[in-house]
C-alpha cells in the first residue's frame, strides 16, 4: 500500500473505498445504501479508473453527501490499483472495501467491521462460504464459486490458517494493518494479498459470513480463466516471499 496517505481525521469512524469502473448505473445506489447505513462519522470514496458517467453521477450527489468524496484515477492499473489509490486517499482509522455492483451488501458494513472494533481482528473477510452466509440466486455462478473454493482452500493450506473465501470484494482493516501489509498488487491479487501479508505479519484476520447478490447492473471485468491464473501464481509467490 502507497507509504504516502492522507491526514488521519479521528472524527471518522469508517472510511468505506468503493473501486469503479464504468459502474454509472448502480453507483448512486451504492451510495445511497452506503449512507443510509452510516449518515455520520464516515466517508466514502469513490475510486474511478472508468470512462463512463460514474464522474458525472457522483459528483451530482456530493451536495447531498459532504462525505463523499470523488478520486479519479487517472493512472488505473486495475482493482488492486484503485484500492491502493483509496487507501493513500483515506482519512479514517478503519477501511473497508465495497463493490459499487451490489453484489455484496452496505448493510453488511457493521458486522463487518465488528470484529475489529471489538479488537478481535486487524482484518476481516466478508466470507459467501461459511455458516451464516447467504448467497442468494444468480450472485455466485458455480464455475466461479468452486474456483474461489479451490483458491481459498490452497491459501489455507499454505498458510495453516482457514480462510473460506479469499476472493470476496467485500473486507475491512486497521490503519495499522494497511501500513504493515503495504499492498502492491495492481490486479485482483489483492485479495489475497491482503489476508496472506496479515498473517506473515501476525496480524489477526477473521471471516465475516455476509450475504451476496446478483450483481445489479453493468458487467464483471473478471477474466475467470486469466485471473485465476495469475491468483494461484501470485499466492505460491506470496508464500515463498517473492512478492
Amino acid at each position: 500500500m502507497d507509504k504516502q496517505t492522507a491526514n488521519h481525521d479521528e472524527n471518522l469512524k469508517l472510511s468505506v473505498i468503493v473501486a469503479a469502473f464504468n459502474e454509472q448505473d448502480t453507483i448512486e445506489n451504492c451510495v445511497r445504501q452506503i449512507f443510509e447505513v452510516y449518515p455520520q462519522q464516515c466517508e466514502l470514496l469513490v475510486v474511478d479508473g472508468g470512462t463512463d458517467d460514474t464522474e458525472q453521477v457522483v459528483q451530482g450527489l456530493v451536495a447531498e453527501f459532504p462525505a463523499l468524496r470523488y478520486v479519479r484515477n487517472h493512472d488505473d492499473r486495475g482493482k488492486g490499483h484503485a484500492i491502493r489509490t483509496g487507501i493513500a486517499e483515506s482519512r479514517a482509522e478503519v477501511m473497508a472495501q465495497i463493490d459499487a455492483d451490489l453484489q455484496f451488501l452496505p448493510s453488511d458494513l457493521p458486522q463487518l467491521i465488528a470484529p475489529i472494533e471489538e479488537n478481535r481482528a486487524d482484518v476481516t473477510l466478508g466470507t459467501r462460504f461459511a455458516a451464516g452466509s447467504v448467497r442468494r440466486p444468480g450472485s455466485t455462478p458455480t464455475f466461479r464459486r468452486w474456483g474461489n473454493k479451490f483458491a481459498s482452500f490452497y491459501a489455507s493450506l499454505l498458510y495453516w490458517h482457514r480462510m473460506t473465501d479469499v476472493q470476496a470484494g467485500m473486507k475491512a482493516w486497521t490503519r495499522q494493518a494497511a501500513e504493515l501489509i503495504d499492498l502492491q498488487s495492481d490486479n485482483y491479487s489483492y485479495e489475497v494479498e491482503i489476508p496472506i501479508k496479515a498473517l506473515r505479519h501476525k496480524l489477526r484476520v477473521v471471516d465475516v459470513p455476509i450475504t451476496t447478490d446478483a450483481r445489479q447492473g453493468g458487467e464483471t471485468c473478471v477474466n475467470v480463466v486469466f485471473d485465476g491464473v495469475a491468483l494461484l501464481r501470485d499466492i505460491t509467490c506470496f508464500r515463498l516471499g517473492l512478492k
